[in-house]
């Protein structure tokens, strides 16, 4: 004989099914943060995904210190781990340690703050009793980007670790620097390969540089998520020779009615030529800050940012100087 079904069993069972695939993810974002890193900001796990904001061409990973809720620079031209913009965020115990300044000049007093109770991350990695961390008043970021500038997460923040960075789906992959991944290359898996860059640091080990060249000029270029749209420091020889070509070509001006320029035809690697349009361009200036920081001795210096980096998907690997430039 067939056994009676009993309807009021089966409606339970069905509401405990629902209740499961509704309070997983709750259980696993407990569980995320149960796994709490204490004392330092350093990237944790194998494999791990930040979703990503793009504002004014710079990418942005959410969260929040102490409670106040914001977003922070994700810049690969900042070394440090973390640095906390004091403008935004109430801190009490703060000791100056000297001046700074940002790739586009401005210059701001540096401090170190002697304990981040916490910090918290759109994907749930949560730090706690962070000490001796950085800290700035960034307000003219917050003035010129977003409001709710938190501050920079840098390179110091992901060592040990490969990223691939995806404009169009605005995502951030880590990979866990390994032997096992080294050969099997798993951050590749089912992209396609367009050039892969082999790249040089000089007296910075977070500026991945190669050597480029546009017609007959050579230039260094860079790669920075946090250099804006991209620019070119040339010297006015060189200048007037690529625009008698036609390889350096005014743009037009941007909202703040500042010069942009397209540069055709830079030659990256055998297999790798770019055009790209709406950069900015200064007369190379050899006794900048920036370029003594950078180790630069080229009349020509090509930054890669926005504009290349939504044009391809990349991986950058810093232990084997290697960046992968894949086809979006």
């Amino acid at each position: 004989m067939k056994k009676k079904i009993n309807i009021f069993d089966t409606e339970l069972k069905l509401i405990i099914t629902l209740a499961c695939l509704l309070f997983s993810p709750i259980l696993c974002a407990q569980h995320t943060e149960e796994s709490t890193i204490h004392g330092k900001f350093q990237l944790s796990g194998d494999v791990v995904y930040f979703p990503l904001t793009i504002v004014n061409s710079y990418p942005f990973i959410s969260g929040e210190i102490n409670g106040v809720k914001g977003r922070f620079m994700f810049d690969t031209g900042h070394q440090g781990a973390l640095s906390i913009n004091n403008n935004i965020v109430p801190l009490t115990t703060q000791k100056e340690i000297g001046g700074g300044y940002v790739g586009t000049g401005q210059k701001f007093r540096r401090y170190t703050i002697d304990s981040v109770e916490k910090v918290l991350l759109v994907n749930g990695l949560h730090f706690q009793n962070l000490k001796q961390t950085p800290s700035a008043n960034y307000d003219f970021l917050q003035n010129g980007i977003t409001p709710d500038y938190l501050g920079f997460i840098g390179h110091d923040f992901f060592t040990g670790y490969i990223f691939k960075l995806d404009y169009i789906k605005r995502k951030l992959t880590f990979f866990k620097n390994t032997p096992e991944r080294a050969d099997s290359k798993d951050f590749l898996d089912g992209e396609k390969v367009v050039a892969i860059l082999d790249f040089e640091t000089r007296k910075l080990p977070n500026f991945p540089m190669i050597k480029v060249e546009v017609d007959d000029v050579k230039m260094l270029a860079s790669f920075d998520t946090g250099g804006s749209y991209g620019s070119l420091e040339i010297t006015d020889r060189d200048a007037e020779k690529l625009t008698i070509k036609e390889a350096l070509v005014d743009y037009g001006k941007d909202g703040a009615d500042d010069n942009l320029y397209s540069l055709n035809k830079v030659k990256m690697s055998p297999q790798l030529t770019v055009n790209p349009i709406g950069i900015y361009k200064d007369t190379t200036d050899f006794d900048s800050p920036a370029r003594k920081a950078l180790g630069v001795i080229e009349d020509n210096d090509l930054t890669f940012a926005y504009r290349f980096l939504a044009q391809y998907k990349t991986v950058w690997d810093y232990e084997n100087k290697k960046i992968y430039v894949l086809e979006y």
